[in-house]
């Protein structure tokens, strides 16, 4: 036997292993094929119904789908409008950003300006305030200038009332003294050393010229002195002293205005009331 022949019987025993093992593994494989069929059919009907199922699922999802990227179209459609519309918001408050900005730089010139302004202000503030401060020790000064002079005004008003009122009183002392000396026939000339002392009295009897008097000697009576006669402040007349006792005088009349009664009043003064 050659090489060749012993290569084929080798082949030929493998091959017999090969088979020998393969009917083996189909017989220990040997399965119930019309129920294993069976089984495979209804798992193919399920899978189909499964698969149907799924089939309307996928569907559904897709119009779902188509639904929900519709609505995402149409939001996205309002959010890039509202993305152009907060653009040109955001460009427009950039605008006003800038309008800002610059009326924030002409306001800080501003308050510059009204800040030196202000210092000038306080600067002259405090200049009128140190002028006022003068202005109202002068005016505190002139006030008591014008007090002064007006207490002394008042003072010398007080003197003039004072001094007029001693006016009307030397006046009607003046008055009632010149019509003493009428009623005595007498004139600022006239010595007044004889003159007789302030009495009065009054009438006891009455005669035809003649009247007797209560006042005498004793309170200072002198012949020759002069009396006058009156009631209630009325004047009646006068008399001439003739005779003189301690407590009693007799006169003659000298002048007569109206009748002497007993009881009327004689002194030595005219009283002008």
């Amino acid at each position: 036997m050659n090489l060749v022949g012993k290569i084929f019987t080798v082949l030929i025993l493998v091959m017999s292993i090969m088979f020998m093992a393969f009917a083996i593994s189909v017989y220990a494989t040997h399965r119930n094929w019309s129920a294993l069929a069976k089984t495979t059919r209804a798992q193919v009907d399920s899978l189909r119904a499964e698969n149907q199922d799924l089939t309307q699922k996928i569907e559904q999802e897709k119009n779902r789908l188509a639904l929900e990227r519709a609505a995402r179209r149409s939001a996205l459609a309002r959010l890039e409008t509202q993305v152009q519309e907060k653009q040109q918001q955001v460009d427009a408050r950039n605008q006003q950003y800038t309008d800002l900005l610059a009326q924030q730089r002409s306001a800080i010139d501003a308050v510059n300006n009204a800040q030196r302004q202000l210092d000038q202000l306080k600067e002259r503030v405090n200049s009128l305030q140190t002028e006022i401060l003068t202005a109202q020790q002068d005016r505190d000064q002139s006030f008591e200038r014008v007090r002064q002079l007006t207490d002394q005004i008042h003072e010398a008003e007080g003197i003039r009332r004072v001094l007029e009122e001693r006016l009307g009183e030397l006046t009607r002392d003046f008055t009632k003294a010149t019509t003493v000396l009428k009623a005595y026939d007498l004139t600022m000339d006239t010595p007044v050393d004889g003159l007789p002392p302030q009495v009065e009295g009054e009438v006891l009897t009455v005669g035809r010229n003649m009247i007797e008097v209560s006042i005498g000697e004793d309170d200072g009576i002198k012949e020759g002195h002069t009396l006058v006669v009156s009631r209630r402040d009325k004047y009646l007349g006068r008399i001439e002293v003739l005779r003189v006792d301690p407590d009693r005088a007799v006169g003659r009349i000298k002048y007569r205005n109206a009748p002497i009664q007993e009881g009327d009043r004689v002194q030595t003064k005219v009283e002008i009331r």
